[in-house]
């Protein structure tokens, strides 16, 4: 059995300027240091990156599409164009598959939008996977209305998303 690290849209639109989510620092110092581990034990570390539509802040070439951390020479990047990467990259599941991944381990942005869709359409193509708790955020509902915040935290919405895809 071989681990992979998934490391899902972490763009500068969720890192810095005037919308970060929440606990940004915190959650991408973890995010750092998970990696190290990975890359110290030797998984493949596969970075995912969102291409938002051309009206939007992460469209590819636009500087909060660009990747906040730096992949490693050798790491493949995998861009999407759906919350789900192996539904946007079909050769993704081979590429696993070829370099002898069983099991997945998921981190980044966002909890219930593209980590979640990640682990579910890992977990379709056969392999067992899971976000890691305390290293995947997002947004407070109701964070970009005029209002504010208006409904679950952050933290709870992150925390409903291990709940479901605990195993």
């Amino acid at each position: 059995m071989s681990k992979a690290l998934l490391v899902v849209d972490v763009q500068n639109w969720g890192f810095t300027g005037d919308w970060p989510v929440p606990d940004h620092a915190e959650l991408l110092a973890g995010i750092q240091r998970r990696i190290n581990e990975a890359r110290a034990h030797g998984e493949l570390v596969v970075w995912v990156q969102n291409d938002g539509p051309d009206d939007e802040l992460d469209a590819p070439g636009l500087p909060f599409w660009e990747l906040t951390l730096t992949p490693d020479e050798g790491e493949t990047v995998w861009r999407k164009t759906t919350q789900d990467v192996f539904e946007s990259n079909p050769n993704l599941a081979p590429f696993l598959v070829e370099n002898e991944v069983t099991e997945i381990d998921i981190i980044g942005l966002q909890s219930e939008m593209c980590v979640r869709s990640s682990t579910l359409g890992a977990r379709a193509a056969g392999f067992t996977a899971r976000p890691v708790q305390g290293l995947h955020g997002t947004y407070p509902e109701g964070f970009f209305e005029q209002s504010g915040p208006n409904g679950k935290s952050a933290a709870q919405i992150s925390a409903d998303v291990d709940t479901e895809l605990a195993q």
